[in-house]
């Protein structure tokens, strides 16, 4: 139920960057919100976007994806 004067003031307010990565996106940053409130968190670019929908919006898949990137399985 996001009007057009909320998204432009949420654009604004990020100054027209992504709320993850801070960087402009060439197309219109999506409304990303939780999924089981409704609640809108922020603008994303489709990158981050995508992103979080990989990981199902679970704090716990990030987590584990951020410890597999620091100490990947194999080393080179």
């Amino acid at each position: 139920n996001m009007t057009i004067e909320d998204y432009n003031n949420l654009f604004d307010l990020q100054n027209g960057l992504c709320a993850i990565c801070n960087l402009p996106s060439i197309k219109s940053l999506a409304v990303d919100h939780c999924h089981t409130t409704g609640v809108v968190r922020g603008l994303l670019c489709a990158k981050c976007n995508m992103g979080i929908g990989g990981f199902e919006d679970k704090i716990s898949n990030i987590f584990a994806a951020i410890n597999y990137l620091n100490k990947p399985l194999i080393n080179e």
